[in-house]
């Protein structure tokens, strides 16, 4: 039975780290590699993995220092680096937000005052609509246009924080 190209992307509990699981079927003795290409919603390239076979079904990658919705796409090469079939996935990563909502919730527990604060729970309630709108664009819409524009409005209140919590 011929490959039938397929994997997973899902962020791990360590920030900028994405596990890429290679779900594919079938088999093809030609192949020898697989490549692993993060593309922005220009389609420029910003990042480029080797996933050796030799790392099995899943490897860890650090392509991100920021939220950011990408396509991932992976190659499987023969040995002259031909790429013989590929797939890809588009993904939004809002790990960095995620990571920040629950130091909100953190703090909130240290001072249940805080929701009394108009403009904290507000602001706090944005900032997920922002993170859950930048999911769905991707997950429904297939739209990594869209995901990043919500990803680069709630990043204004990531890198403003005093302003806004």
């Amino acid at each position: 039975m011929p490959l039938v190209p397929s994997f997973t992307v899902a962020p791990t509990s360590n920030l900028g780290q994405i596990l890429v699981t290679d779900n594919s079927t079938g088999s093809d003795g030609t192949i020898t590699d697989r490549v692993i290409t993060i593309y922005n919603a220009a389609n420029a390239v910003i990042g480029t993995f080797d996933f050796p076979l030799s790392a099995g079904n899943t490897i860890v990658i650090s392509p991100f220092t920021t939220d950011i919705a990408a396509n991932f796409t992976i190659n499987w090469n023969n040995t002259g680096g031909a790429s013989l079939y590929n797939y890809s996935v588009l993904y939004a990563y809002t790990q960095y937000a995620e990571q920040f909502y629950y130091q909100l919730t953190q703090q909130q527990q240290a001072n249940p005052a805080f929701l009394n604060d108009q403009q904290y729970f507000l602001n706090k309630s944005k900032l997920r609509t922002l993170m859950d709108s930048a999911t769905q664009a991707v997950s429904v819409g297939k739209d990594i246009f869209s995901a990043n524009t919500s990803i680069a409005l709630y990043q204004i209140m990531l890198n403003n924080t005093t302003l806004y919590f």
